[in-house]
């Protein structure tokens, strides 16, 4: 009978993902509560962030991804034109990576259209049966795991130049790296593009993914008190 692997700890999961990088942020921060995003997160039912703990749609506890885009986007949220997520947030059960029965589909694409408040919105999503349409919020069909029903999605939408996209689809390296690879060209020069839930084992799969390309990336882990790191990192990319 083999073994079973033992878990990666914090302490050598941190250490692998600088091996060969050398540089580090280490940032200590209290919770703002009266973050502007994170309560938008509470009004619409999105998980990348919250004031309050009670009263969310969702069965996990939130992300804290919020204090982070916070920090990139405040001061120019009104320069915002364009904004990409695949990932609508399906309450069907039956598909992977679902919001759970309570979950309300368009949370943060309602998120992102009353925080940028010039942009339009664009989602995607492999849940058919959640597609809408609403104020300054455009949402497609898209399987982000299929390089042609990628591309049939931008040939739909046909645009580009996008100052922010997000990645909060499937959850998976091979989902990630799919929809990056046949999405990178529409984003801005400036733009920014961010792929989230990332588990330690998969953020150690993108560092070496990012190793041969001229891109400029972080490689985020976001801790929360009393919460293990579990799937709570980010990747950003920039083009250089």
């Amino acid at each position: 009978m083999d073994t079973p692997a033992k878990p990666l700890t914090f302490g050598a999961f941190t250490e692998m993902l600088n091996a060969g990088l050398g540089y580090r942020f280490i940032t200590h921060h209290g919770k703002n509560q009266r973050d502007l995003l994170a309560g938008l997160c509470d009004k619409y039912g999105s998980d990348k962030g919250e004031l309050s703990p009670e009263g969310h749609p969702y069965p996990a506890p939130a992300h804290n991804f919020t204090e982070l885009y916070s920090r990139l986007f405040a001061h120019c949220r009104h320069a915002v034109r364009k904004v990409f997520e695949c990932g609508l947030g399906t309450n069907n059960t039956s598909i992977p990576s679902n919001m759970g029965a309570r979950g309300r589909p368009g949370a943060s694409l309602r998120v992102w259209r009353d925080y940028f408040p010039k942009a339009v919105i664009y989602g995607a999503d492999i849940d058919r049966d959640i597609l809408f349409t609403e104020d300054r919020i455009k949402t497609f069909y898209m399987d982000q795991c299929d390089p042609a029903a990628i591309q049939a999605f931008w040939q739909e939408v046909d645009d580009t130049g996008f100052d922010f996209m997000v990645d909060d689809g499937l959850h998976v390296f091979e989902a990630g790296s799919c929809l990056f690879t046949h999405s990178i060209d529409r984003l801005a020069e400036h733009g920014i593009y961010v792929i989230e839930d990332v588990t330690p084992t998969d953020l150690l799969r993108y560092k070496q993914f990012f190793s041969t390309t001229p891109y400029s990336v972080d490689f985020v882990t976001m801790l929360r008190p009393n919460r293990p790191l579990a799937d709570n990192s980010l990747v950003v990319i920039r083009k250089g």
